[in-house]
C-alpha cells in the first residue's frame, strides 16, 4: 500500500535507562525501581496493544530522567570524593548493558537467519551492527524517508534509545570531570545545556519530527533533567507536601499515558509533562504516598529489576510476529502470549546472565572483556550479514532466490553519462544531447521509468535531451504542502518550471502515484485556502492546480503528457510472494497467478478519471503504462522472463524490467 507518512518510525521505543538503583553510598530506593516498572510496562503494553494504551511511549521519557538521576548521582559523589575513574565507570556500564544485550542480539540474529528473507536479514544485520556500536538511533534516522520499511518490521528498532543513552554517557562523565577540575559552576553549565537541548527539541518538533525523535542532541535535556535532580538533592519538605508532589507527578504520568497519541508531534513541548511527572516522583522521596504505597510494592519492584531484559526481549518477539503475519498486528491472544514469553525470558536473563556478571566478585575483569568480545563479534556478524545481502545463497530453489533478490533490487539511480544536481532532495537529472528536449516531472513512480532512458542511451538510440525533475513522494503539482521529511516537495514544481523556461523544453511529462496523494496529512493550497487531500474538495483543488500547471507549460509552447498510475497491488510485492511459518517460508501457492486487469484498473479508476478530465480541459495527452507492464490480455502476471518479479515492493518497477519492457515513452525519446 502506498503510504504518505514521512518516516516510518515508532515513537514508542524508548530508552533502556536501566542502571543500578543503588547509587554510591548504598541509599537504595525501591520506589525508583517501581517508577522504572511503570515506564517499562507503559512501553510494553503499548507495543502489545497499540490501540489500547496509545500514550505508552512516554515511558521513554521517564527512563531518561531515571537514568540521568541515578548515574549523575554516582558521578557527582565519585568526582567530589576524588575516586572517579573513567575505566571504572565504563566497566560498570559494560557489565550492566552488554551481557543481556549480547544474548538478545545473538538470539535475534540467529532466528532471523532461519526465518527472514534475504532483504529482511540484510536489514537486520545492519541494525545488529549499529546496535552493537550504540549508533542505532543514527542508523534509523538515516533510513527515514520514502523507501523506509515499517517500524514494526525492524526487530531491533528499540535499540535507538540505548544509543542515545550511551552517546550521552560518552560525553557526560568527561564534561563533569573537567568542570569540577576547573571549578566551574556546574549548575549553570547544566542549565545552559538543558535549555539548549530543549530549544533544539522544540525547533525540530516543528520542522523535522524524525530528527527530533532520533538525534541525541534533542533528547539530552531529558537526561539532564534527572542530572539536575541529582545535583539539587532532596529538598526539605513536610511529609504532606511530598505526598502531594508525588500524587501530582503520578497524575501527570497517567495523563500522558491515557491521552497522548502516536499522532502528536512528540517529544517537543509535550514531553515536559512526563518528564516533570517523573522528576516530581523522584524528588518526593521514598516515603511519599504514591512512592510508598504503589511504587515500593514487591511485585512492582520486581518488574523494575527485570525491566532492562524485559525491554530488550519484548519488541523482537512482537516485531517478528508482525513479520510472520505479513505486517498484520498480533491478535490479542497472541500478544498476551508474547508478553508472557517476554517476562519469562527477562527473568531468566536477569537471573542467570545479568545478575551474575554484574554482581559477581570473581573474574570481574575477565568477564568484562568477554562480554565486550561478544558484542564486538556480534556486531561484526551483523556487518557481514548486511554486506552479504542477507545470504541469498541460503536458498537452493532458483525461484525463491529470484524472489528474494528482487526485494534487494534498489530503485533506479542516476548512472553513467547523467548530470545530476541536488536541490534539497529534489534531483534534476540530465541525459542526452539531441536537439529535441523532454522534461519528466514527478515522484519515484515516474522516475522508475529512468532505466528505459538509460537503456536507449546505452544502445545509441536516445535522440532527445532528457531531463528528470524528481523526488520521492513529491507530486508534480503546485500548492501541495507536506511536513517533515517531505517539506522539500514544495520545490519540485518550481524547479520544473525554471528548467522548461531555461532550456526551452518542447515536451513535458508529468507522472506520479496519483492515488497516493489522498491522505489527511497532506494539504493543497488554492485561492488562499488550505484543504486536506482526503476530502472531495481537496481532491478537486489538487486537480484544478494540476490543470493550471498544464496550461502554464502549454503557454510556453510545450506539449504536456500525463502518465496514468501503474498497477499497484500487494501481489506484485516479492515479500508477499511467500507464505511464512515460525521457521521459514515457501513460495505462496498463488504467487504466479495473474491478476485481473479490470481489478487493477478499478483500484485507481477514480484518479485516472480526474486525469482524463484534466486532459479533456487542456488538450494534454494521456499515456498509459499498463499495456507495457501487463500485456494486452485480461490478466497481469507479477513475473516476467524466467520467474523474475517485475516489482521490488509492489509499487516500484525493477530497473531490470523497465529497461527492456517499458516502451510507451519511446516515441518522445528516440
Amino acid at each position: 500500500m502506498h503510504t504518505r507518512t514521512p518516516a516510518q518510525f515508532d515513537r514508542s521505543h524508548g530508552p533502556t535507562a536501566l542502571v543500578l538503583s543503588r547509587p554510591a553510598g548504598g541509599n537504595y530506593r525501591p520506589d525508583i525501581d517501581g517508577l522504572r516498572a511503570f515506564a517499562v510496562l507503559s512501553v510494553v503494553l503499548y507495543h502489545a496493544f497499540p490501540n489500547g494504551i496509545r500514550g505508552g511511549y512516554v515511558g521513554v521519557d521517564v527512563f531518561f530522567v531515571i537514568s540521568g538521576f541515578l548515574i549523575s548521582k554516582i558521578l557527582f559523589a565519585e568526582i567530589t570524593e576524588g575516586s572517579f575513574s573513567i575505566a571504572t565507570f565504563y566497566g560498570r556500564r559494560i557489565r550492566r548493558i552488554f551481557p543481556a544485550l549480547s544474548v538478545c542480539l545473538a538470539a535475534v540474529l540467529g532466528y532471523g537467519f532461519v526465518s527472514l528473507m534475504p532483504f529482511e536479514l540484510a536489514r537486520l544485520g545492519k541494525h545488529v551492527f549499529f546496535g552493537a556500536g550504540f549508533l542505532s538511533n543514527i542508523a534509523l534516522w538515516s533510513e527515514t524517508g520514502y523507501f523506509d520499511a515499517a517500524a514494526t518490521s525492524k526487530p531491533l528498532l528499540h535499540l535507538w534509545s540505548l544509543g542515545i543513552e550511551e552517546q550521552f554517557y560518552i560525553l557526560w562523565p568527561a564534561l563533569l570531570w573537567i568542570a569540577f577540575r576547573m571549578k566551574a559552576n556546574v549548575a549553570r553549565m547544566m542549565m545552559v545545556l538543558f535549555l539548549a537541548s530543549f530549544a533544539f527539541n522544540v525547533v525540530l518538533a516543528g520542522t523535522n519530527i524524525a530528527a527530533d525523535f532520533y538525534l541525541p542532541v534533542s533528547r539530552f535535556w531529558e537526561l539532564l533533567a534527572g542530572a539536575g535532580l541529582a545535583w539539587q538533592g532532596q529538598i526539605s519538605l513536610k511529609p504532606e507536601a511530598r505526598s502531594r508532589i508525588s500524587l501530582a507527578g503520578f497524575a501527570g504520568l497517567l495523563t500522558s499515558v491515557a491521552f497522548f497519541t502516536p499522532e502528536l508531534r512528540f517529544p517537543g513541548w509535550l514531553a515536559l509533562l512526563p518528564v516533570a511527572g517523573a522528576m516530581a516522583i523522584i524528588q518526593a522521596g521514598p516515603e511519599a504516598t504514591v512512592n510508598r504505597t504503589v511504587l515500593s510494592k514487591p511485585a512492582v519492584v520486581f518488574v523494575g529489576l527485570i525491566s532492562y531484559p524485559l525491554y530488550l526481549w519484548h519488541w523482537p518477539l512482537i516485531s517478528f510476529a508482525y513479520v510472520m503475519r505479513a505486517g498484520k498486528p498480533p491478535t490479542p491472544l497472541m500478544a498476551t502470549a508474547l508478553l508472557a514469553a517476554s517476562f519469562l525470558l527477562a527473568w531468566a536473563t536477569y537471573r542467570f546472565i545479568e545478575f551474575p556478571v554484574r554482581h559477581g566478585r570473581q573474574h570481574r575483569q575477565a568477564l568484562t572483556w568477554i562480554v565486550v568480545a561478544c558484542v564486538v563479534t556480534l556486531g561484526a556478524g551483523g556487518l557481514v550479514t548486511w554486506t552479504r545481502s542477507g545470504f541469498p545463497e541460503r536458498f537452493a530453489g532458483l525461484d525463491m532466490r529470484k524472489i528474494s533478490e528482487a526485494k534487494l533490487d534498489p530503485p533506479f539511480q542516476p548512472t553513467k553519462g547523467m548530470d545530476v544536481s541536488d536541490h534539497d532532495h529534489t534531483f534534476v537529472t540530465h541525459l542526452g544531447e539531441g536537439e529535441r528536449k523532454v522534461a519528466f516531472g514527478g515522484d519515484s513512480l515516474l522516475f522508475h521509468y529512468g532505466p528505459r532512458v538509460q537503456q536507449l542511451a546505452d544502445e545509441g538510440r536516445l535522440a532527445a535531451n532528457t531531463y528528470f525533475v524528481s523526488a520521492g513522494s513529491c507530486a508534480p503539482v503546485p500548492g501541495v504542502i507536506q511536513q517533515d521529511y517531505f517539506a522539500h516537495c514544495a520545490n519540485l514544481p518550481g524547479l520544473l518550471v525554471d528548467l522548461v523556461r531555461r532550456e526551452r523544453v518542447q515536451s513535458v511529462v508529468l507522472g506520479a502515484s496519483w492515488s497516493g496523494y489522498s491522505g489527511s496529512n497532506v494539504l493543497i493550497e488554492r485561492e488562499g485556502r488550505r484543504l486536506p487531500l482526503n476530502t472531495q474538495e481537496g481532491q478537486g483543488a489538487l486537480y484544478a492546480n494540476l490543470e493550471d500547471y498544464v496550461r502554464m507549460f502549454q503557454g510556453q509552447g510545450a506539449n504536456v503528457y500525463l502518465v496514468l498510475g501503474p498497477p499497484v497491488h500487494n501481489r506484485f510485492n516479492p515479500a508477499e510472494m511467500v507464505t511464512r511459518s515460525l521457521f521459514g517460508f515457501r513460495i505462496a501457492p498463488d504467487a504466479g497467478d495473474e491478476l485481473a486487469i479490470a481489478m487493477l484498473r478499478a483500484s485507481h479508476a477514480a484518479f485516472d478519471a480526474r486525469l482524463r478530465v484534466v486532459a479533456e480541459h487542456t488538450g494534454a495527452m494521456l499515456l498509459d503504462p499498463l499495456p507495457d507492464i501487463c500485456g494486452n490480455g485480461d490478466g497481469c502476471s507479477p513475473f516476467f522472463g524466467a520467474g523474475e518479479p517485475k516489482s521490488s515492493d509492489g509499487m516500484h518497477l525493477r530497473p531490470i524490467f523497465v529497461r527492456e519492457h517499458l516502451r510507451f515513452l519511446d516515441f518522445l525519446l528516440k
